[in-house]
């Protein structure tokens, strides 16, 4: 796979010590993403709390809280794009506070807003990222070539990216993150705002995805909205883990902890 060409990622703040010693045999035994101790704070505020969970390879998870709960936060640390107060994140092996720029090379982060460039169709948006990750002449061309296909974007090359309706959008917005063909896609809240037709078209192309051997983070605030194209799931509220494991297992410790009240009137 051709390097990366995205080095300059904005970071907050100087990286924490992060020592090869404590990586958790979870990461030897080939877990796709390890995170451990994690906490990031704001201010006052902290959006992740001492949060540790594995991820296996090749699965997608559901990545499930409220609005506020971390998720964000916590996939853009995954992403190298912000930096925890302590604790780490491994993909693939590798962490992403010593070696960021090899995590940026497993890593697709597609984040919960597509950014379209006025004035640009989407054939060349696609080629100036290609470009950004590092992609050259023919190995370029057939990268944009085969993720115009797999989300279906032939007949829309010669749109303007703003003229895209939400779901086009989407699939536009998730073929850039494939240009580079990472082994880990963390997707946040992706079908947020989507139409239901369009919401079936995105799960399918996620679950196509991890079959052909991706490994899938996919964040909601709505557990339902995922229980299709999900493995597994991990709950989170106020920066914590509250469960994870398979949806059967969630879903009972869930409703283990649910009090309904009805009032009839009379």
């Amino acid at each position: 796979m051709t390097e990366s060409g995205v080095e300059n990622v904005p970071r907050a703040g100087a990286a924490p010590e992060a020592s090869r010693a404590d990586v958790p045999p979870a990461v030897a035994d080939g877990a796709m993403l390890v995170v451990r101790g994690l906490t990031r704070t704001y201010g006052k505020v902290r959006a992740v709390d001492d949060l540790s969970f594995t991820m296996p390879p090749g699965e997608v998870w559901g990545f499930i809280g409220p609005n506020g709960a971390g998720k964000t936060t916590t996939m853009r640390i995954a992403a190298t794009l912000d930096l925890p107060d302590s604790g780490d994140v491994w993909v693939d092996g590798v962490s992403a506070l010593v070696e960021p720029r090899e995590v940026r090379r497993r890593v697709g982060f597609m984040a919960d807003q597509f950014a379209a460039y006025p004035n640009l169709t989407v054939q060349p948006y696609l080629e100036f990222f290609a470009r950004a990750y590092g992609l050259r002449g023919r190995a370029r061309r057939m990268a944009v070539d085969a993720v115009t296909e797999f989300c279906g974007l032939r007949e829309f090359l010669n749109r303007p990216t703003t003229g895209l309706s939400k779901g086009m959008g989407q699939r536009l917005h998730l073929a850039k993150t494939l240009l580079h063909d990472p082994k880990l896609l963390i997707l946040d809240e992706p079908t947020a705002g989507l139409d239901p037709r369009a919401r079936i078209e995105f799960r399918t192309l996620v679950r196509e995805l991890a079959a052909a051997g991706k490994s899938v983070l996919i964040s909601s605030h709505i557990l339902s909205e995922l229980e299709e194209a999900c493995d597994g799931v991990l709950v989170i509220e106020r920066g914590r883990l509250v469960v994870d494991g398979n949806l059967d297992t969630v879903s009972g410790t869930l409703l283990g902890h649910c009090t309904v009240r009805l009032r009839a009137l009379a």
